[in-house]
């Protein structure tokens, strides 16, 4: 009875041990902004600029941002510049869309779309840059449908999704400010 007690007790401090070290150490699994003024709690995602032949693409982009700025509990989005404490601003450099593997048909089966990103984020009173970068970059794979009409729904679901994960990779750069 006496051994099943110390391993009771040996499994009960290994458990403590584990806990502690993952929650008592001050690790995180996003980058929380550290870096950036505590002062800075509000956003404003000005609309972006589209260097592209895609209408609306910057729209999506925007959009992708201010939803990142609501899941992320450091700053709160804002509807205009003045209630800002700082703003995030950029361009869609490109947009392009290749085909990846083709049908018996000659037509497309699977394409990739790729865009390119300047974006920026700086404080609003000072002017000061917080963190930009020239060359944000995500990309995307999707498969076609055989019905042709189909398309441009396929592509604006990957385009969606695109600037979801371009957003996401941009901010959690801003965050960890590399």
């Amino acid at each position: 009875m006496k051994k099943q007690n110390s391993f009771s007790r040996i499994k009960f401090g290994l458990l403590f041990a584990l806990v502690y070290a993952v929650f008592g150490c001050g690790y995180a699994f996003a980058p929380q902004g550290e870096h950036i003024d505590r002062r800075i709690k509000t956003v404003y995602v000005e609309p972006f600029g589209n260097k592209t032949a895609q209408a609306e693409v910057e729209n999506f982009i925007r959009t992708a941002f201010i939803d990142q700025i609501i899941q992320n509990s450091r700053f709160k989005a804002v509807s205009t510049i003045e209630q800002a404490d700082a703003i995030i601003s950029g361009n869609v450099l490109s947009l392009n869309t290749t085909a990846l593997s083709y049908r018996k048909s000659i037509l497309a089966a699977e394409e990739r779309m790729a865009v390119t990103l300047e974006s920026s984020f700086r404080e609003k009173d000072t002017g000061k840059t917080l963190w930009s970068s020239r060359n944000v970059t995500a990309t995307v794979d999707y498969e076609l449908q055989d019905d042709i009409n189909l398309l441009p729904a396929t592509r604006k679901r990957a385009l969606t999704k695109l600037s979801r994960d371009t957003a996401e990779k941009a901010f959690n750069l801003m965050m960890s400010n590399f």
